[in-house]
This record gives structure tokens, C-alpha cells and sequence, in this order.
């Protein structure tokens, strides 16, 4: 009896510890892949990103969903610098009324293509960054940092051509009252997409790509423990999405470390965990597309995140720059 007992015991203390190992595995998604030594961007250049970040901010400085002037300015500049690289650039148009506003206006997400190097079935690599701000903030980190990356990648995207064929997008309408709503841009991208029966790749969203410290205690989580695995410094970038997209985020979670020296970390999760769908890769899941995120984690790690204190001399480019170096050499895949 006693035996029994014990051995009883034994077996349910075997199961859970496989079952937590086995959650651990499928949320973390950890890799043989060894991290790179290389301390700095090789394509992707620091004083760029600042440049053109430094000039939107000043340029357009309230990009919120009520300033169609700035909305649009910003719009029509960015659709002028992608056309710089791009094999071609076009605006895709929706009418909007009713958000808020009594007036009806219509918002425009800007996209740049590129031709591939091969066929790859068809299928289309979408990289994407939201151009809109919060409450008329200046939104350096979110989310003028991750347009910035998406204007350097198309600079070396004319340079080296993408595996597959590439759409460069930026959203308008990210953030609230449209987020999670269809009013977003990238809802309409996604959807439009489906309409026209294009099959996707793999959609990567970058959002607030530029906050990074080393002090102790500067990264945290949504769930208590999560710290038993995930640091506790903020001096690593993120890639996030649901559980049905654990192969895409282990082969970039892979190509990111070997790109540079900056950690990376991953995490798959239901998108009830705080967070997870906090962006417009969301939007893509919602037509059975493959989406994730690339993120610095936004306001688990920072106390500027929608506030007057986003401003660009928080930022730190040399390390957005590994993280768009990364970003590229996911899109150009193999020369």
C-alpha cells in the first residue's frame, strides 16, 4: 500500500513536471541557434534610422486619428521616400465615419513592393509598421521608430533584392478608438489581400523597436513567474504571437540571433495574455494569414509609452538598428 502510494505520487510529480516543461517549451520556444557576436549593423545604418526619425517627429508631430492634415502629410511623405526604392508605391484608400468624428475622412495606408528573387509559390512577405500616434503625442518609440526601420529596409531592399516578393506597409489607424476594431488599416490591408486570394508568407509587424536599458529590474510581465524565465533587464527585443504560429517565430526568432549580439526571446500565446495581440499583426490572424510582432514590449519596459515623454533622445539606435538588421535578413532570406 505504502509502495503504491509513493509510486502514485511519483508518477503525478513526473506528469506535471513534463506537463510544465512541455508549456514552458511550446510558450518560450527556446533554440539551438547560438546568439552572434557581431556588435554592429553591417547593413543597416544608427544615424539613418535617427535622421529620418528626428524628422518625422518634427515634421509631423500630431499624427492622430482627428489631424487629417498631419495624417496625410505624413502619409504623402512616406509614400515619397519609399518611392525612392520601391518598384512601386500606392496608396490604399478607405472611407471612414462614425469614429468619433461626425465628419466622414478618408485614411490611407501607404505600400511600397518589391520583386523577388524567386517564385516562393506565390506567396507574398508582408513587413509592416503603424504611422498613426496616440493622442496627438509625439510617438518617437510608438511607433515613428519602426517607420524609420521600414524606410532604412527599403533603402537596402533596392540594394538586395527580397527572397519573395515584398509588400512594405505602412498602417494608418492603430491606435485607439480604431484599434481592434475593422477600422484599422491593417484590417483592411489583411482583408483585401484575402479578397484577391493573395497567399502570404508570413506578415511581420514591427512595433516600438527602440527602448532599451540595462539597469536591473527594467523588464517586466504581465503574468507573475514569467521572470523565472524571461530577463529582467531590458536589453533584448521580442518576438510575439499566438500558438498557431510557433514555426514562423522559431525560424525568425533564429535568423534574428544570428544577425547580432542583441538577445532575443520569444513567446507564443493566447491572446488573452496582455499583450500578445497588441498590434496590427492581429489583424492577419483573423484570415488564417501567418503574423507576428517584433517588439521592445512597449510599456512592460517603459513609462514614456503614450505619454509626452516619447520623444527621440530616449531612443537607442544602435540597437534598433541590429533590430532591423535582423528584420532584413528575414526578407532577403538566402543570396
Amino acid at each position: 500500500m505504502q509502495w503504491s502510494f509513493k509510486k502514485d505520487s511519483i508518477t503525478t510529480i513526473v506528469a506535471l513536471l513534463v506537463f510544465v516543461l512541455s508549456l514552458w517549451f511550446l510558450v518560450s520556444q527556446p533554440t539551438l541557434e547560438p546568439q552572434s557576436q557581431e556588435g554592429q549593423a553591417k547593413y543597416v545604418k544608427a544615424e539613418n534610422l535617427k535622421q529620418q526619425l528626428y524628422t518625422m517627429v518634427e515634421k509631423f508631430n500630431d499624427r492622430s486619428y482627428e489631424n487629417m492634415e498631419v495624417l496625410n502629410a505624413m502619409a504623402g511623405y512616406l509614400h515619397d521616400e519609399l518611392a525612392l526604392y520601391a518598384d512601386e508605391v500606392h496608396y490604399q484608400t478607405y472611407t471612414l465615419n462614425g469614429l468619433l468624428l461626425d465628419e466622414e475622412y478618408e485614411y490611407k495606408n501607404v505600400i511600397a513592393t518589391f520583386k523577388g528573387r524567386e517564385s516562393c509559390d506565390e506567396e507574398l512577405m508582408v513587413v509592416g509598421a503603424h504611422y498613426d500616434t496616440y493622442r496627438g503625442y509625439m510617438g518617437a518609440n510608438d511607433n515613428t521608430s519602426a517607420v524609420a526601420g521600414l524606410l532604412e529596409l527599403a533603402r537596402l531592399l533596392k540594394l538586395h533584392r527580397p527572397q519573395c516578393n515584398t509588400e512594405l506597409v505602412a498602417y494608418t489607424l492603430e491606435e485607439p478608438p480604431a484599434f481592434a476594431t475593422e477600422k484599422m488599416g491593417s484590417f483592411i490591408h489583411a482583408k483585401r489581400l484575402k479578397e484577391q486570394g493573395v497567399k502570404v508568407r508570413l506578415a511581420l509587424v514591427m512595433e516600438v523597436i527602440g527602448s532599451f536599458s540595462d539597469e536591473p529590474n527594467s523588464q517586466h510581465y504581465p503574468i507573475p513567474l514569467m521572470d523565472w524565465y524571461y530577463p529582467t533587464v531590458a536589453n533584448y527585443i521580442a518576438v510575439v504571437s499566438n500558438l498557431s504560429n510557433i514555426f514562423s517565430v522559431r525560424e525568425v526568432k533564429d535568423v534574428l540571433k544570428k544577425s547580432s549580439d542583441l538577445p532575443v526571446y520569444s513567446i507564443n500565446a493566447p491572446s488573452f495574455i496582455e499583450g500578445v495581440d497588441f498590434s496590427d499583426h492581429r489583424n492577419y490572424w483573423k484570415f488564417d494569414y501567418p503574423a507576428l510582432m517584433i517588439t521592445d514590449t512597449a510599456f512592460y519596459r517603459s513609462n514614456t509609452y503614450h505619454t509626452t515623454k516619447d520623444t527621440p533622445e530616449r531612443l537607442d539606435y544602435e540597437k534598433m538598428a541590429k533590430v532591423v538588421e535582423g528584420v532584413f535578413y528575414v526578407v532577403r532570406g538566402d543570396e
